[in-house]
């Protein structure tokens, strides 16, 4: 467990730390950037098209900067964790990222991007409206397994119950392999509410797993959450 952790929401200085939450973070411990192959982008391409969509700021999807808490030690960056609530306007965060993202695409290539997001469907999961989404977590290498990435989520959880007093459930989606993600959101109470498996080989392509779960809190372990944390306790 690491002292003297820092918590903060992020700002406009710390695009390029998040651009690299985001990246390591589609990684999943891999080597794949599930977009970049989705899109047909390089690595570097994406990260400019990335930052650009993080400087916009927009609310209600995952590229959402505002929606980014940041994890410091004595002035350097450990950790971060993006969130939003889900159709918190009215509209999809699908449909937002699908908006933003386009502009930025090759049009040359939308037939081909268009079958690669046929093939991906299959892992696809849903959103579910006025739940908070839990996204793009992440911990530098020489600071993991010291409790970075779960007190991450629970001050995620707790800062956004504190500001939006309807949100009754917390969802996340990750790759099932992906074993520390997953641990530690069980350790958090979290419920597994969906598993997709794609039998396709083909998926590999663009991810580096086949199996994707949606992690679920509910409303009775969050209550807990913030009781705990009225006890100091987290």
């Amino acid at each position: 467990m690491i002292c003297d952790l820092t918590i903060r929401q992020a700002t406009e200085n710390d695009i390029e730390f998040i651009l690299e939450a985001i990246v390591e973070s589609e990684k999943s411990s891999s080597n794949v950037i599930s977009s970049c192959n989705v899109f047909g982008l390089t690595e570097e391409k994406f990260k400019d098209i990335i930052r650009k969509v993080l400087r916009e700021d927009v609310p209600d999807y995952d590229y959402y900067l505002t929606g980014f808490i940041i994890a410091e030690k004595d002035g350097e960056y450990i950790g971060a964790l993006g969130s939003w609530v889900e159709e918190g306007d009215g509209t999809p965060s699908g449909i937002i990222k699908a908006t933003i993202l386009f502009p930025y695409l090759d049009k040359e290539k939308m037939r081909e991007i268009s079958k690669n997001t046929r093939v991906v469907k299959g892992l696809t999961i849903g959103r579910e409206p006025h739940t908070l989404q839990l996204e793009h977590g992440y911990t530098r290498e020489p600071y993991r397994r010291q409790g970075v990435f779960t007190r991450l989520i629970k001050e995620n959880i707790l800062r956004n119950v504190k500001a939006h007093n309807a949100i009754e459930k917390v969802q996340g989606a990750l790759f099932k392999a992906n074993f520390k993600s997953y641990n530690a959101h069980i350790k958090l109470g979290f419920d597994v509410a969906e598993e997709k498996h794609v039998d396709d080989p083909e998926i590999f392509k663009f991810f580096p797993f086949d199996t994707k779960v949606l992690m679920e809190l509910n409303k009775d372990k969050i209550s807990g959450l913030e009781s705990d944390s009225e006890k100091g306790l987290l």
